[in-house]
């Protein structure tokens, strides 16, 4: 039995990793996985928000399916996750920081946890204390009423948290293990706030791109106004220039992770997988958006790599996949049961040298949830297949889009005219795999209804990480900083 090693970052985007291609940025460690085993050159996340993605991830099912279409959403403890079918394959399956579990079930199929959880465990969200904790001025987690509220250079509490996690991780691999070992490392970053370390932030403050042409291209009428928005270029450069720092930041960490995996697999003696993904990406300024929550490449185009025993070195897959394949594919490597009822598939032969079906279809889903400000209901679905993604909104159904990214990489041209029977191809499909609009609708009504309870409540827990007193109230500590804003 293989032991495997899961790396998961929170919101990085394939286009900022040097082997995809990106001049500015350095990878070094990426791009060391990237030719020592095999790449998903077209990987999409299932739903581009924190927990639906993750839940859709350990379940294996798509985020509508398993019932979390909120980051206010809990997974069902008798839904199997991956990770109980590890355990139950002789696995010990360790949770060394990061998964977003919402509820009193922080293990979802972890037998242990060696590092707690960064963000808030229960529904009631950051409480007082909790604020108070991570230096937050407003309401939300990690930086003021909106992720732009701080921006620049210095330290953070994801800055700080990562360090936490990755030492935690060195430090178990210095042992040995009797069972075979899952160990899933988590991490919070490269997420705002857009905070990275001084000599990083300005490293890439003059060398990254402003993407101004994209601010003109045609909004969605399903978004408008839903997604933040801001098209100055002096947030937009110094929102990326901190990104950018975050993702080397976290390639650094990768890189002593994977290291000190290479080194526990030498001093026992035992084969070994490791794997990088992230949940979601990052849009970063692209068309003047921040966070995640659309359909654009730059939110749901993500990093999956595979490198170790049996792995094919150098191999880049170019078929649609998705984060759902996590799942199905450790299942298969650690010859455990596999995943009830899956969406996703195993990756596995094609890991090992098999062709890839260049055809395949996979879906990512946004919404589905009661808006929190507006209190409307929203729900929009996405197919990726080849060079072309089309994407749908429920009550929009004249204004469905698709994009040819062979041809058109920025998705600035809606070419859906000339692909219909495709478009018709890719309706039926997401008919057939997807629950209908009135049943989500339903669906997020009753989480609507119970959160009015749920999120009144005080509970917390010693699963979660307490802030050290150095990433406390960091824009007063930040050292260097180009903008701002508060």
């Amino acid at each position: 039995m293989k032991d495997i090693l899961v790396f998961i970052s929170d919101q990085h985007s394939w286009q900022q990793q040097g082997y995809a291609g990106d001049p500015i940025v350095r990878t070094p460690n990426l791009d060391r996985l990237a030719a020592e085993g095999t790449v998903m050159h077209n990987n999409c996340t299932s739903y581009p928000l924190c927990v639906p993605a993750r839940m859709s991830m350990m379940s294996g099912q798509l985020a509508s399916r398993c019932g979390v279409m909120s980051n206010m959403a809990a997974l069902d403890s008798n839904r199997v996750t991956f990770a109980h079918c590890l355990n139950a394959g002789g696995y010990e399956t360790v949770l060394c920081g990061r998964m977003h579990f919402v509820g009193p079930d922080q293990r979802h199929g972890f037998s242990a946890r060696i590092a707690g959880e960064q963000t808030p465990i229960f529904h009631n969200r950051p409480n007082e204390a909790f604020a108070r904790e991570r230096g937050v001025h407003d309401r939300t987690p990690q930086g003021g009423p909106s992720c732009l509220s701080i921006i620049g250079a210095g330290n953070s509490p994801t800055l700080e948290y990562d360090r936490y996690v990755v030492n935690q991780a060195l430090e178990y691999l210095k042992a040995d293990h009797d069972r075979p070992q899952f160990l899933c490392v988590g991490t919070y970053g490269p997420h705002h706030p857009f905070v990275a370390p001084k000599e990083l932030y300005e490293y890439y403050y003059d060398r990254v791109s402003v993407p101004e042409a994209s601010f003109a291209y045609p909004e969605h009428p399903a978004i408008e106004g839903a997604i933040l928005c801001d098209k100055d270029p002096e947030v937009v450069r110094a929102v990326r220039a901190a990104y950018y720092g975050m993702v080397e930041f976290e390639d650094q960490q990768i890189g002593l992770v994977y290291d000190a995996f290479q080194e526990y697999l030498k001093r026992t003696g035992h084969e070994g997988i490791f794997v990088y993904v992230s949940d979601h990406g990052e849009q970063a300024g692209y068309r003047g958006y921040y966070g995640k929550s659309t359909f654009y490449d730059p939110s749901v185009h993500t990093p999956m790599i595979f490198v170790g025993d049996g792995i094919q070195k150098g191999r880049a897959l170019q078929g649609a996949t998705s984060l759902m394949d996590l799942g199905p594919t450790l299942c298969q490597i650690a010859g455990a049961s596999p995943l009830p009822d899956a969406d996703g598939v195993s990756l596995y032969p094609q890991l090992r040298g098999e062709p890839e079906d260049l055809k395949r279809m996979v879906i990512s889903e946004a919404g589905g949830d009661i808006g929190f400000k507006s209190k409307a209901f929203s729900y929009g679905q996405m197919v990726k297949t080849g060079p072309y993604k089309f994407i749908h909104y429920h009550g929009y159904d004249d204004q469905d889009v698709m994009f040819d990214l062979e041809k058109d990489p920025e998705e600035s041209q809606n070419v859906i005219q000339d692909h219909r029977q495709l478009a018709d191809q890719m309706r039926e499909y997401l008919a057939k795999s997807c629950l209908s609009a009135d049943r989500i609708r339903e669906n997020a009504e009753k989480l609507d209804q119970n959160l009015k309870i749920l999120g009144r409540c005080d509970f917390d827990s010693e699963e979660r990480w307490h802030a050290p007193e150095c990433a406390r109230n960091y824009p007063e500590h930040m050292v260097s900083s180009r903008l701002t804003r508060s």
